[in-house]
C-alpha cells in the first residue's frame, strides 16, 4: 500500500500549506516507507515545484504528497507525484492497476511515450487520453487524485469495491484528502468534532461504513465506484460503475469452466510484481486454491506463504505447525505467525485469501 494526501485551496493560497502537506504525509509514513515526494503548484499561472525538499518559498494553492511502497518499477523514476510530459497533469496514487501492461500497449499505439515501467504513468496517460472515463478501463484497486491544470480541477477516484481508502474534507477554506483520516488532521485549523450520529449507530447496532460519513464531523469517505471532481466553482460526485447494470454476463451453462477462467485470470494479473509475492493462508479452500493457481504462473521460489495459528493449538496439535499447502508441497516456503502476533501486526490484511505483495526487509 501507499499513502496519498492533498490540499486544494479553491479561493486563495495559504502560505502554511507546504509545511502542512509534509506533516500530512508524515502521518502516512507506515503506508509507504520506501520513497516520498511533493508537488507545490500555483494554479493561477501553472508554476510548480516537484521533488522532496529544498523548495523555494512561493504561493501555491495545490499541494500533493505521496508515501511510496515500491511494488512496480522500484527505481526513483516511479516516484510520485508524477507528471505528464507537458507538466499539466499530476497524479498521486495508492493501489495497483493490474491490466496496466495491456493499457500501456494501447496508449503506446496512440502515440504516448513512456519514461518508466510503472502503472502510475499509465494512469497519467490514460487520463490524458480518455479523461475521467479512464477508470472504467482499469482492472485493479485504487485511490487516486489527479490535478488537471488544463481545467484547473482536482479529479479523484476510488476503485469499484472501495478496497483502497480515500477520506476528504470540503469546506470554505479548501479541499483536503488523505488515505487515512489522521492524514487530514494536520491541515485543519481546529480538531474536528465527533460525528455523533455515526458513533451512536455503531455503538447501538454495530452499523459502520453504511454512509459516507465518518466518526469525525465534516470528514467523509469517497464511496466505492465513484469519482469526485473539485474546482473553484463546482463539486461533482458521480458513480462510474454499478454491479447490477455493468457486470458481464456469466455463462450459466458452464459455471465451473467460467469460474475457473475468471479466477485464473484474476490470480495471474495480481502476480505482476517486481518484488516477491506473499499469500496469507487460512487453511481453507479459498486461499489454497489461489496458491495452487499462483504456482502455475510463477516460480514457486518467489512465493512466500504465511499463516496464523493460536499458541495453544500449535503446542497441542503438531499438524497446525504448517499450512495444508506446506504439507502437500514442501517446495513452498511457509511462515507461521502466532495468533497474538498476527492480531497486532496483520490487522491490515483484508482476509486470509487475499494475495498481498510482500517485500523482504534486510
Amino acid at each position: 500500500m501507499c499513502g496519498i494526501a492533498g490540499i486544494y485551496r479553491r479561493h486563495r493560497p495559504d502560505p502554511g500549506d507546504p509545511s502542512r502537506i509534509v506533516a500530512m504525509s508524515a502521518r502516512l509514513f507506515h503506508r509507504g516507507p520506501d520513497d516520498f515526494g511533493y508537488l507545490l503548484l500555483d494554479s493561477r499561472d501553472g508554476e510548480f515545484q516537484l521533488g522532496q525538499n529544498d523548495f523555494t518559498p512561493r504561493p501555491c494553492d495545490v499541494c500533493l504528497g505521496h508515501r511510496r511502497l515500491s511494488i512496480i518499477d522500484l527505481s526513483s523514476q516511479g516516484r510520485q507525484p508524477m507528471a505528464n510530459p507537458a507538466n499539466n497533469l499530476f497524479v498521486i496514487f495508492n493501489g495497483e492497476i493490474f491490466n496496466y501492461l495491456e493499457l500501456r500497449e494501447q496508449l503506446a499505439a496512440r502515440g504516448y511515450c513512456f519514461r518508466t515501467h510503472s502503472d502510475t504513468e499509465v494512469i497519467v496517460h490514460a487520463y490524458e487520453e480518455w479523461g475521467p472515463d479512464c477508470v472504467k478501463r482499469f482492472n485493479g484497486m485504487w485511490a487516486l487524485a489527479i490535478w488537471d491544470q488544463r481545467k484547473r480541477q482536482m479529479f479523484c477516484s476510488r476503485d469499484r469495491f472501495g478496497i483502497k481508502p480515500f477520506y476528504y474534507r470540503l469546506d470554505d477554506s479548501g479541499f483536503f484528502f488523505a488515505s487515512e483520516i489522521k492524514g487530514i488532521l494536520p491541515a485543519l485549523q481546529e480538531p474536528p468534532r465527533p460525528g455523533y450520529s455515526v458513533l451512536s449507530g455503531y455503538l447501538i447496532d454495530g452499523a459502520l461504513c453504511r454512509t459516507s460519513n465518518t466518526f469525525f464531523e465534516g470528514i467523509r469517505r469517497l464511496p466505492a465506484a465513484h469519482n469526485l471532481i473539485v474546482s473553484s466553482t463546482s463539486v461533482t460526485l458521480s458513480r462510474y460503475w454499478d454491479y447490477t447494470t455493468e457486470s458481464q454476463a456469466y455463462d450459466e451453462q458452464n459455471p465451473v469452466e467460467t469460474f475457473r477462467e475468471l479466477l485464473s485470470d484474476a490470480v495471474k494479473l495480481r502476480l505482476r510484481s517486481d518484488v516477491p509475492v506473499g499469500i496469507a493462508l487460512s487453511g481453507g479452500v479459498d486461499s489454497s486454491s489461489i496458491l495452487g493457481l499462483a504456482g502455475r504462473f510463477m516460480d514457486a521460489s518467489r512465493l512466500k506463504t504465511f499463516t496464523a495459528v493460536s499458541r495453544e493449538r500449535a503446542t497441542t496439535n503438531p499438524n497446525t505447525r504448517a499450512s495444508p499447502r506446506k504439507r502437500r508441497a514442501p517446495s513452498y516456503s511457509a511462515s507461521i505467525i502466532s495468533l497474538a502476533t498476527s492480531c497486532r501486526t496483520c490487522a491490515g490484511w483484508s482476509g486470509a485469501w487475499i494475495i498481498r505483495h510482500w517485500k523482504a526487509r534486510r
